[in-house]
């Protein structure tokens, strides 16, 4: 059985017991005399009184402005689902009994954090449903997120980036909700019979566009799964092409328009103290393309191994690091096809948060220890030290720009330091010294002068009882030394993490 007739089986089931149809006297009919076939509500209901989703009542009527509860709702939505409401959870609802029509519906929905009461405890299980509470009902249901980040709804009624926002924005970009009116949304309004055949109709037209793919836990063989992207930005550099959506026992891949990347899957089981164990996890190269106007998505096992990258700023380095030598730790030269080196694109980031000047990034698809040599065209450059390993799915990379001492002028220490004490702290592990200080009138210089990585704090003493502290590190990557510290006073010491 294909998945359309399960879907309009699960609608015929959840509206042939609901009171969104008339009772067992009720007859089928495509015709309703209170229904206005000239609107769009009256297309939807035809269509879905023609096809048997729907009934009016004996008198050939559809009722199309009575209201819908939330407790008919949720019935109904559990069935288009195809949710189990049978073996369920009890939700606690103070208004919703075991014994009553809409509880396994209710609970279903709840357990899978789909619907939720009211501070009060209870459902308000025969309350009408508003517009806004079964917008959110549907978006979380069907997995629904907004392509366009930040887009402004035409609705005056709802405030962007609010919880409504995020509820109605989805519907209207698929076309499910076009408000009461081109201005207004209606949150607080109430549903009645022919909007919810509208939703109903549009739900159906949006996921026959959708290409999804999914995977489930027992695939895996596991309890759980989870997945996660590594590459998913189309050739605009704007707009993901794919979405994941997860739910507790599947993930499904959304093609959301074309382009080509990876991502993780993931299986885990949890044990009775919350202990994850992973069992299984697979690479996925996924892409996707459109074919006579319609996407189409292609999921494939691989063992490609993601490349890793090095970031470089000129305002951390003090010059424009547009150059690059690429050697082996061994000094052999790197082929190009192992790595590349160009301008980095800060995509999505407020213009006054970009870092100035040139920026770059070193891509390299290779795992090993590499150093590189940055310049600009004006005599300045620098050595780093990168080291590249894989864990079989993706290329990590550390870096250490060189970095042998750091001179730390009087104006930035603030007093004349007549003598020091030097700490290693994880340098203990060594028989010898790792750092030493150097005095001078213009200020202090501290130097490597053993090998070994370490963590190291300097105590300046000055001629009048001043204190302050050289916190720091020494460590090398792939035979380049970087070191990096920080300043603190006796008061900073006494009151912060220092201590």
């Amino acid at each position: 059985m294909n998945k359309y007739t399960l879907f309009q089986g699960a609608l015929v089931a959840a509206l042939a017991t609901s009171a969104i149809v008339v009772v067992p006297t009720a007859q089928a009919t495509d015709k309703f005399s209170d229904v206005d076939y000239t609107k769009e509500y009256g297309a939807a209901v035809k269509d879905l009184a023609e096809r048997g989703i729907i009934k009016g009542y004996a008198d050939d009527t559809f009722k199309p402005f009575a209201d819908v509860t939330r407790g008919q709702a949720s019935k109904i939505l559990a069935g288009l689902l195809g949710l189990n409401t049978k073996n369920v959870m009890d939700p606690q609802f103070t208004d919703v009994k075991q014994s009553d029509e809409y509880y396994g519906a209710i609970a279903a929905l709840e357990s899978e954090g789909i619907i939720s009461g009211f501070a009060d405890g209870s459902f308000g299980v025969n309350q009408s449903i508003t517009r806004e509470q079964l917008a959110r009902m549907l978006t979380t249901a069907y997995h629904l997120e907004t392509n366009e980040v930040g887009q402004t709804l035409p609705f005056k009624d709802i405030e962007k980036y609010s919880d409504a926002y995020y509820a109605v924005a989805p519907l209207y970009e698929n076309n499910i909700t076009k408000g009461i009116t081109p201005t207004a949304f209606g949150l607080k309004e109430t549903v009645n019979r022919s909007q919810l055949a509208l939703f109903i109709h549009r739900i159906e037209a949006m996921q026959a566009k959708r290409v999804i793919q999914t995977f489930t836990a027992r695939d895996l063989n596991t309890n759980n799964i989870d997945a996660y992207s590594t590459d998913n930005l189309a050739a605009d550099g704007e707009h993901e092409f794919f979405r994941i959506l997860r739910t507790n026992n599947d993930v499904k891949i959304e093609a959301l328009r074309e382009g080509s990347g990876y991502f993780m899957l993931i299986g885990y089981n949890i044990d009775n103290e919350g202990n994850y164990e992973i069992v299984e996890m697979q690479k996925y190269k996924i892409t996707v393309t459109k074919v006579d106007g319609k996407l189409q998505i292609n999921c494939q096992p691989t063992d490609e191994v993601t490349p890793g990258s090095a970031l470089f700023l000129e305002q951390d380095l003090g010059f424009d690091p547009k150059n690059i030598q690429l050697t082996t730790a061994a000094g052999h030269a790197v082929s190009d096809k192992v790595f590349s080196y160009k301008p980095f694109k800060f995509d999505g980031w407020e213009e006054e948060a970009i870092p100035k000047g040139g920026n770059y990034v070193l891509s390299l698809s290779q795992a090993g220890d590499y150093i590189a040599t940055l310049s600009d065209n004006k005599g300045q450059s620098v050595r780093v030290g990168i080291h590249a390993e894989s864990d079989g799915y993706e290329l990590y990379t550390t870096s250490a720009v060189e970095k042998n001492s750091v001179f730390i002028p009087k104006s930035e220490i603030g007093f004349n330091v007549k003598d020091f004490k030097i700490e290693q702290y994880t340098g203990a592990m060594h028989d010898h010294k790792i750092v030493d200080v150097e005095l001078s009138a213009d200020g202090i210089t501290v130097k490597r002068v053993g090998k070994g990585n370490s963590m190291f704090s300097v105590r300046l003493n000055g001629e009048n009882g001043e204190k302050l502290y050289v916190h720091g590190m020494v460590y090398e990557v792939s035979g380049i030394t970087a070191m990096n510290y920080e300043l603190a006073t006796q008061e900073q010491m006494e009151n912060s993490s220092f201590n």
